[in-house]
């Protein structure tokens, strides 16, 4: 931990440890306004809960323990370690070591106990006497419970890889208010690579599939070894193709394509459910599998597959002929697994009688219908509101793939924080169990740290203020360099209401060019000189420059890409400088798909 410090209330502030962040978003210049009207530099809770305190406990008295970590008799291996975490970041606090015992103890004490009342993820939160009680679900619950206290009561918080905010002091008296609470969403997926941490996904308690948190600290929502596009893991052409070329699409001149299977072919179903089953054997904390489409828009001509297309309406009725029976297959044996499949493109429409098992989720994707066109328009705005209003009166289980970064340009510059917590808010009320949020997915993108913490929030508590959170990041990762950042954010979030009409249906959609009209010069001039007068204010803190830096790179990069007539006289400094901070933070991929770093960086040379 850093040892510098700075006033935070009765607490002080060690800097934060390591790693770096990009900056955060507001929503539209007047939330600049409304940030403007708290003194610059004060740090404000996002997260405080609302209501009285239900007592008080002192835990900590100058520097030395007053209470133990109480956990019951035969804890289970998440109470333990829950209570290891907890005693962990209370050292950090205040430099004393909580005892952590088995068994009612008389005195003050924390609490750590399960009730599966709570579910598998749900809290409550009481004060009784000298106790503070902490009771969670029977996986993440008394994890969720621990970091609840720590985040919402006493401010503690874990912004990014090495980013914390740890409230300093020699005496901890535990106020906190009385609560319960279990989240909407069972899938919380910040879908960024910076939010594949295990230990930054447990304690911003999302759940991410990516995110490999131990069975012993609560899992994740695991997919086993079938996550998604599936079909050709399942079914692979060199094995079936020359002995079954029935299990593959047929095409209307009546050939055979390897880029999808015929869905309703019957050995197509029996080789699927072994599949399955065989997955569900060797991967016993699975619960959940993808039996999903391959990513084309092949389709299968054969009889079945084209007589049950017409008589539904939808393509999906043929991709729920096979699933529906998959999940039927492992329903005795496998209560609790879910199989879901993709409402992609081809597959969005709600058939008009087939319906999803009461174990198969509807993975609806935000595609075509909605961000791909229009990123910077809420989905409720868009025709994917239709099919989630639709799809959630059929079907109980809808998970949603939203996307939420320019997948073209992963550093492009995208004030769009706004439309992703609307968003969640709108999956939730049409019935949505899981959210993903799709980001820069392999290395850092723009404003991936700030967005992955934000969205981890909202996920969790669609309540929440965005832009409270939002600044509740800038100020506890920024520090003494917050102020630029805010000024940059209320900058970038202004294209939003210069340039409404050209970020409507930008061309290009979600993959908009870096000359899109609403990135005009005077934008890229106004940033750079909020990103000098950010890293002036950073002087001698490395861990600061170093993260004001990394939030300067989708500057840096739109510029690389505008080339030197843009860049002017500066151009082979704006390129130097882009590189050395991409390579300090390891960039690897510009857009989706293979390496291309060092490809676009030569480009940029010449």
């Amino acid at each position: 931990m850093g040892v510098s410090s700075f006033s935070s209330g009765n607490f002080s502030q060690p800097k934060n440890c390591a790693g770096v962040s990009p900056s955060r978003f507001l929503i539209g210049f007047l939330s600049f306004i409304c940030v403007a009207n708290t003194a610059a530099g004060e740090w404000v809770n996002a997260l405080k809960p609302s209501g009285s305190s239900a007592g008080s406990v002192t835990v900590v008295q100058s520097g030395q323990p007053t209470a133990v970590i109480e956990i019951p008799p035969g804890s289970t291996p998440q109470e333990s370690n829950a209570a290891v975490e907890l005693q962990h970041w209370v050292h950090e606090m205040t430099g004393a070591t909580l005892p952590v015992t088995s068994g009612k103890v008389s005195g003050n004490a924390i609490c750590i106990r399960t009730d599966p009342t709570l579910g598998n993820e749900g809290y409550s939160m009481a004060v009784s006497g000298t106790r503070v009680i902490l009771t969670g679900g029977v996986t993440r619950g008394v994890f969720n419970a621990c970091y609840a206290l720590l985040e919402e009561d006493l401010g503690w918080r874990d912004y990014a890889d090495g980013s914390f905010r740890i409230p300093v002091t020699n005496k901890l008296v535990l106020s906190p208010v009385e609560r319960r609470y279990i989240p909407h969403l069972k899938l919380r997926d910040p879908f960024y690579s910076c939010a594949f941490d295990p230990d930054w996904s447990l304690r911003n308690r999302c759940n991410a599939p990516h995110a490999p948190v131990p069975e012993d600290k609560g899992g994740r929502m695991d997919y086993g070894t079938l996550f998604v596009h599936t079909v050709a893991q399942m079914v692979p052409q060199e094995k079936y193709l020359e002995t079954h070329p029935e299990y593959f699409a047929q095409r209307k001149n009546g050939s055979r394509s390897i880029e999808q299977i015929c869905p309703t072919e019957p050995g197509v179903v029996r080789v699927v459910i072994q599949y399955v089953k065989n997955v569900l054997k060797e991967n016993p904390h699975t619960e959940i599998v993808s039996v999903s489409r391959n990513d084309n828009g092949e389709l299968c001509n054969c009889a079945r597959c084209t007589n049950l297309r017409d008589s539904e309406g939808s393509e999906i009725a043929n991709q729920l002929y096979l699933v529906n029976q998959v999940a039927e297959a492992i329903e005795t044996e496998y209560p609790k697994v879910v199989v879901d499949t993709l409402a992609y493109i081809q597959t969005l429409e709600v058939p008009k009688t087939v319906r999803p098992g009461k174990n198969v989720a509807i993975r609806l994707c935000n595609d075509s219908v909605g961000s791909w066109k229009h990123p910077f328009t809420r989905a409720e705005d868009c025709d994917i509101a239709r099919l989630a209003r639709q799809w959630g009166a059929v079907c109980n289980r809808i998970y949603i793939w939203d996307y939420n970064v320019n997948f073209s340009h992963y550093l492009a510059p995208m004030p769009n924080l706004d439309i992703m917590a609307s968003n969640i808010r709108f999956w939730i009320k049409n019935n949505a169990e899981g959210v993903m949020l799709q980001g820069g997915y392999q290395g850092p993108a723009e404003q991936d740290e700030l967005k992955s913490w934000v969205t981890a929030k909202l996920l969790w508590n669609p309540d929440w203020d965005e832009k409270a959170l939002a600044r509740d990041f800038i100020e506890g990762h920024y520090g003494k360099a917050a102020s630029a950042m805010e000024e940059y954010d209320a900058v970038l979030n202004h294209l939003r209401v210069e340039f409404s009409k050209e970020m409507a249906s930008p061309a290009g959609g979600i993959r908009y060019s870096m000359d899109a009209p609403f990135f005009p010069k005077d934008f890229v001039t106004s940033a750079t000189r909020i990103f000098a007068k950010a890293k002036q204010l950073a002087a001698g803190d490395d861990l600061i420059t170093r993260r004001v830096e990394r939030a300067e790179l989708p500057i840096l990069y739109l510029q690389c890409v505008r080339g030197r007539k843009f860049g002017g006289e500066d151009y082979p400094k704006i390129v130097a400088d882009f590189e050395r901070i991409a390579r300090k933070e390891n960039v690897t991929h510009l857009r989706e798909g293979g390496v291309d770093f060092e490809t676009q960086l030569a480009s940029f040379k010449k």
